[in-house]
């Protein structure tokens, strides 16, 4: 049978720190397989790796492509290397009016540095971090889904806002829609977010802790990849609810909405970048009064803890 290690128990055989293993993995020298959401190093993956670095093929710095994870970008830019050695900043994940705000104060500061965004979900933005194809993810995961994504990376979180997550629903709410357990009504028609958002990762948790199954809702396997999308979907009644932010629901004056929780956005920054130029400044911005002042009148999101930094 091929044993499974965990990154600690490589670490111990090799003798070495459980940070060198996830540096390993993350160069391609020791290659890995996903179990669910963690890494496992098989006795065939370690054995191959105890071999070549033997026979001295694996030597620092050389480019071996990480074939068992198997992780391709969404977005052409990150596929760019190159930027990654520029002078600017590529920030993978979700975008947001307030993100826009705090991007073009960077642009506009004298010491900032430009940043280059690349929209993309939750998922593929920390994955796009792990795999060092970005320097930030803005991300609304939990924490111990960033964790899990990122393993063995030292993070700072830097608490952007907290909003309000809930049903797009057409004016009047006509099929009094207040709960999951509502879509799984014959008449009720959804649409979904994709895998990987956080929309998605939260909703399926909610339908797995109340015993619903997808299979009962009428439209689950209808993706939209945006809150605009989705609140668009129901607005053209093609659809007659979906989840996301409040704030967009003000932008269709036939929908309504209705809360059912709350949710943190972070932007994900390696520690070890967290002091150095551009992302200090970031920082600072960030952590400004001014800037808590314009976001929350810009979008009404509640900025009681921008500006917090908690190291993960």
């Amino acid at each position: 049978m091929n044993k499974l290690y965990t990154a600690q128990e490589v670490a111990d055989r090799l003798k070495i720190k459980k940070t060198t293993v996830y540096e390993l993995i993350k160069r391609g020298e020791l290659e890995s397989s996903k179990i669910g959401k963690q890494l496992r190093v098989s006795e065939d993956q370690l054995t191959q790796y105890l071999n070549r670095s033997s026979s001295g093929n694996s030597e620092s710095g050389q480019d071996i492509p990480y074939t068992s994870v198997n992780f391709e970008p969404e977005s052409s830019l990150l596929k760019r290397d190159y930027l990654l050695h520029s002078s600017g900043i590529i920030l993978g994940g979700q975008t947001s009016a307030a993100l826009e705000l705090l991007l073009g104060k960077m642009s506009a500061h004298p010491d900032g540095l430009p940043v280059l965004q690349s929209h993309m979900n939750d998922y593929n933005g920390l994955y796009s971090l792990y795999f060092e194809k970005a320097h930030i993810a803005a991300t609304s995961l939990d924490i111990d889904d960033i964790r899990h994504l990122v393993p063995g990376i030292p993070l700072i979180l830097l608490s952007l806002y907290k909003y309000s997550v809930g049903f797009y629903v057409q004016a009047g709410n006509p099929e009094k829609i207040s709960s999951v357990e509502n879509l799984t009504d014959p008449k009720v028609v959804f649409m979904n977010r994709e895998k990987g958002s956080a929309r998605r990762v939260y909703l399926d948790r909610l339908l797995k802790e109340r015993g619903i199954s997808s299979e009962k809702i009428s439209g689950y396997r209808n993706e939209a990849v945006s809150d605009m999308s989705s609140a668009s979907a129901v607005f053209e009644h093609r659809a007659n609810v979906a989840f996301g932010e409040e704030m967009i629901a003000r932008y269709f004056p036939g929908l309504d909405f209705v809360p059912v929780t709350d949710m943190q956005m972070y932007l994900a920054i390696p520690a070890e970048s967290v002091r150095k130029p551009g992302f200090s400044v970031l920082v600072e911005i960030v952590q400004s009064e001014d800037f808590k002042a314009e976001i929350h009148h810009l979008t009404g999101y509640d900025t009681s803890y921008t500006g917090e930094m908690i190291c993960i």
